[in-house]
């Protein structure tokens, strides 16, 4: 079996999207179920920051085979990442145009302009005053990850050269470092000023997500040693330690500081169990980046017009999942065909 092409990775990708999108719409729309419950046990953030760490590391190892490196490398991530978030802003602008927002609330060219420009470069947390009265009060929350996930890229040249230069030991022992870092986070920083708020959306509480899934791509052992492991075993051994974690531990850290180090376990089990599946059900098709950046703009949407209850939340779903099908089909698959055209002569 290769353990670096034949997986369920896009599978994964689009459960952990799901998952974001569902509690998402859930919580906004007040829809209580123990289905929802259950799906907290598997968040999707820190599902895609492993999922990354896992995929990124292996992009950069076959970029390393071109003469040009980096760029290679980047603009490969550009192609992926830019291009649909240009989109879901062009796509929120006219959802709250559509709505006469615009109109009701006073703002300079210049913060219209500010927040454009941070959305569409690496400042994706930032949110304006002027849309706190709109929907939830932040038009697109979720995109902080995407923030975070660019500072993954950046890094991602260091990462490679530190993993393949140092022993496996002194990677641990930074990897043990940031998992404190991400305990303080959780525990200590109350976010009440703007250095406090930029550490959360920082790498530093996610790095080591990002890192345990470069770890597990450059080590198949590891894969290889988890693979003979029963997937109910898996299964059992994380949601145990989620559950101790958060019922047990101390304060009120996030039961994923402790429990995802069970997590790349199943992941990766899921990943390499019947690996012919993902490109079976999804043809390599991937909606997976549109449900995760479309259902918030979306759900303030609807909120905003004030559709709420089971209608709003079916209508948000039923909506998300044709926006992002539209956005893979016509748009971001189209883009991404165009990346051999940029790599030619890389």
């Amino acid at each position: 079996m290769n353990y670096n092409t034949q997986n369920n990775f896009d599978l994964i990708r689009l459960f952990a999207a799901a998952q974001v999108a569902l509690t998402h719409a859930a919580k906004y729309f007040n829809i209580k179920s123990q289905f929802f419950d259950i799906l907290g046990l598997f968040p999707g953030v820190p599902i895609f920051f492993f999922v990354s760490g896992y995929l990124i590391y292996g992009s950069y190892k076959q970029s390393t085979k071109s003469k040009y490196t980096n760029l290679n490398f980047f603009i490969k991530r550009f192609f992926r990442l830019y291009p649909a978030l240009w989109l879901c802003f062009f796509f929120s602008i006219i959802s709250i145009w559509s709505t006469g927002y615009f109109r009701e609330v006073e703002f300079s060219t210049f913060e219209f302009l500010s927040w454009a420009i941070a959305h569409n470069t690496i400042f994706q947390f930032y949110h304006p005053d002027f849309m706190r009265n709109y929907g939830v009060g932040v038009l697109n929350g979720s995109l902080w990850s995407i923030s975070v996930e660019i500072q993954f890229y950046l890094l991602t040249p260091f990462i490679f050269y530190f993993i393949n230069r140092y022993k496996l030991g002194l990677v641990w022992v930074i990897v043990l470092i940031l998992i404190f870092t991400n305990v303080l986070d959780a525990n200590i920083n109350d976010r009440i000023n703007i250095y406090k708020k930029l550490l959360s959306v920082s790498f530093l509480p996610w790095l080591y997500m990002f890192i345990l899934g470069a770890i597990a791509y450059k080590f198949s052992s590891v894969t290889k040693l988890v693979t003979k492991v029963h997937v109910l075993i898996v299964i059992g051994i994380y949601i145990l330690s989620y559950i101790l974690s958060r019922d047990f531990i101390w304060g009120n850290l996030n039961p994923i500081s402790v429990s995802y180090l069970m997590m790349p376990m199943l992941i990766l089990k899921i990943a390499y169990t019947a690996p012919q599946l993902s490109d079976k059900i999804l043809k390599k098709n991937d909606i997976s980046y549109g449900l995760y950046i479309f259902h918030m703009p979306i759900i303030n949407y609807f909120l905003h017009q004030q559709i709420t209850g089971l209608a709003g939340f079916f209508l948000t779903i039923l909506l998300t999942v044709t926006i992002a099908s539209i956005s893979w089909f016509f748009y971001e698959k189209k883009i991404l065909s165009f990346k051999k055209y940029a790599l030619r002569k890389n």
